[in-house]
């Protein structure tokens, strides 16, 4: 049986066509030894949608608030825009990608985030991964939107992309999760790469603010799937998106050994 990877696919690499297509590239190539599941976010489409709707946008906390205009603008970015770009970037390279939602057959269940003032935001409560093993499975790649299903209501909610796609990754029990993204991984205080991590450092880290913003979700995604079962996980930059097939040839090589130390790609993070 192969191996299974889930990649949230973000940051520098997206807004780079030669970069979107080596991505997809080495996807197809990673497909024939691994399993594949991938997440994407949506972040400048969002914001240019929303710009020509004339619908405000802030954040709080990193996270941005969504009224009900707001939710409708999301949806249609994420869905009618990157998440069908995306997939049709991957069948041109003779993917068989499928387009997804956490909507989709009740797969993220969530609930409003506990901040009345952030609206439609959600936070996943319950992954039903039965639809994702079925496709798996059957040799389809499924491609996720970050929107999550509120089951009393039948609402969409808008949930941070590194925190969904690490919800599948754990649900999954993915050999490997990896997050694409504009970065180059978790770097220190003098702006130095931080190539290893463990949890007890990523606490120590969070603490004195060396890790901050938008680089807390991606760590806690990474927390949060190891702990449900998933063996490792890899922070990178979107720029290395043409060495994504390699990557994985080594991590094939670092799950037979148990040993993922020797992955030299961005910030490992390991229990």
């Amino acid at each position: 049986m192969k191996p299974l990877t889930v990649i949230k696919y973000g940051g520098h690499a997206m807004s780079v066509p030669a970069l979107n297509k080596a991505f997809a590239q080495n996807i197809r190539e990673a497909q024939q030894k691994w399993n594949i599941v991938i997440g994407h976010g949506g972040g400048p489409q969002i914001n240019a949608l929303l710009g020509q709707l004339n619908i405000e946008s802030s954040f709080k906390n990193g996270l941005r608030k969504t009224n009900a205009d707001a939710m409708k603008a999301v949806e249609m970015a994420l869905c009618g825009d990157v998440n069908t770009w995306l997939v049709s970037l991957l069948c041109q390279e003779n993917c068989n990608a499928v387009g997804l939602t956490g909507k989709d057959a009740r797969t993220l269940l969530a609930k409003k985030n506990h901040d009345p003032e952030l609206g439609f935001v959600g936070e996943v409560c319950k992954v039903n991964p039965h639809l994702c093993h079925i496709l798996i499975e059957n040799g389809y790649i499924p491609v996720f939107a970050p929107l999550g299903y509120e089951e009393q209501t039948g609402s969409s909610l808008n949930i941070n992309a590194d925190t969904a796609t690490g919800a599948l990754a754990g649900a999954l029990q993915a050999d490997i999760f990896i997050l694409v993204t504009d970065v180059a991984g978790v770097l220190d205080k003098e702006k130095n790469l931080l190539p290893h991590l463990n949890f007890v450092q990523i606490q120590a880290l969070k603490q004195d603010e060396t890790i901050y913003g938008g680089m807390i979700p991606k760590v806690e995604s990474c927390r949060h799937a190891i702990n449900m079962g998933c063996k490792a996980a890899l922070i990178m930059d979107g720029s290395n998106a043409a060495k994504l097939s390699m990557l994985l040839d080594e991590a094939r090589y670092a799950l037979a050994q148990n040993d993922f130390s020797t992955l030299n790609y961005g910030t490992l993070i390991t229990k």
